[in-house]
């Protein structure tokens, strides 16, 4: 056994000295992102946010047997710059009446600020934006503290996009300390820089407040849980039925169908690359050695395969292979999504059904 290898290994006992309750860390080692509901909308009028996800969702998410959700909401539902300090109350009381729904359920739930990139943007031009920033999130901690700490958590930003790491831990330590002054009791959620990846996690320094977890998110390797997308690099729309475990021998046949020349290129390294069980396990055996010296709690609250452009049974064998190791190695999790592109749920004749196979990749059950 390696250094690294006992490092990580060790982790579930060194983050034991973490001021994370046991309970409260139980909760989130099994979850799903409520995506496309109060975040990620085309539209947040009351007719979206009372019908996209109902309470038959959620009793179906339960029955699946997800601990817990991560609701993603867009801040500029609730904020105005103009006076941080007094959130929009009609907005308020939608996204209280969707708690409610949740946590009726022992549905345990991260609430987790997720917006558009111009947010993002904004944050990081100026001190005033981060002065905002951290003023808001103390209302909002203020108003979120009276529902039970054991069941709801608090995440500071998804995938902040600011490219400056110290930037980044600037903004985020007073945005922690103001949600601390709002909720002294919950449990608070932290990230690295750009796009909450492993390699930034590497480069966090842990605050001294010891009722933190910590964040990363994994769609490693990104050509393939991301072919066919639309929205990433401009290439990956050339790219489908790549598979995973990933060889040159696997590779070979699908490059001369590869019409575009940097979708091919990139498919031919993903190939030598041999990603694969193995692979996935040292890369992630990083995040638990990072976790370890540190002595903290650690998730991982996104990841996931774009269903569009990837074969199912690629699809399902990385999912397998990415849960257990996160099981392996004492990190919770949160798969992406719900009913989205990433999907857990199908969709017959209208209604959302669960995708027993990808359950059982996930370890969970249905019958």
């Amino acid at each position: 056994m390696t250094a690294s290898d006992a490092e990580a290994r060790g982790a579930g006992q060194a983050q034991h000295a973490s001021g994370v309750p046991a309970a409260r860390w139980q909760r989130l080692t099994r979850g799903i992102n409520l995506s496309h509901w109060f975040a990620q909308a085309r539209r947040y009028d009351q007719a979206h946010l009372r019908s996209y996800i109902t309470a038959a969702d959620l009793d179906l998410i339960r029955a699946m047997g997800f601990a817990h959700v991560r609701f993603t909401l867009n801040p500029a539902l609730l904020l105005d710059r103009a006076a941080p300090e007094r959130l929009v109350a009609e907005a308020l009381a939608e996204v209280d009446r969707a708690l409610d729904l949740i946590l009726a359920r022992e549905l345990a739930v991260i609430v987790d600020l997720h917006p558009e990139d111009d947010f993002k943007h904004w944050l990081g031009d100026s001190a005033e934006a981060a002065s905002i920033f951290a003023r808001f999130w103390r209302a909002l901690a203020a108003h979120l503290a009276a529902r039970d700490p054991e069941w709801l958590v608090l995440e500071v930003l998804n995938e902040p996009v600011i490219a400056d790491g110290a930037r980044w831990a600037a903004i985020q330590r007073a945005a922690l300390q103001a949600m601390r002054e709002g909720a002294p009791d919950h449990t608070l959620i932290a990230s690295g820089h750009r796009w909450s990846s492993l390699p930034e996690l590497l480069e966090l320094e842990p605050v001294t407040d010891r009722n933190v977890v910590y964040n990363f998110h994994c769609y490693d390797p990104h050509i393939f849980t991301h072919q066919s997308a639309t929205w990433s690099m401009s290439f990956l729309p050339h790219l489908r039925h790549l598979p995973y475990p990933s060889s040159p021998e696997a590779i070979a046949a699908l490059l001369p169908r590869i019409d575009d020349p940097r979708a091919r290129e990139a498919a031919r390294v993903y190939g030598e690359e041999r990603w694969n069980a193995t692979r996935m396990r040292d890369w992630l055996a990083q995040a638990a050695a990072w976790a370890a010296r540190h002595g903290v709690r650690l998730t991982c609250n996104e990841f996931g395969v774009y269903r569009v452009g990837a074969l199912p049974e690629h699809r399902l064998a990385w999912l397998r292979d990415v849960r257990s190791i996160l099981e392996e190695l004492d990190i919770g999790w949160t798969m992406w999504d719900y009913a989205g592109g990433f999907s857990v749920v199908l969709d017959q004749d209208g209604r959302r059904v669960p995708d027993v196979a990808t359950l059982a990749a996930l370890g969970l059950s249905w019958s």
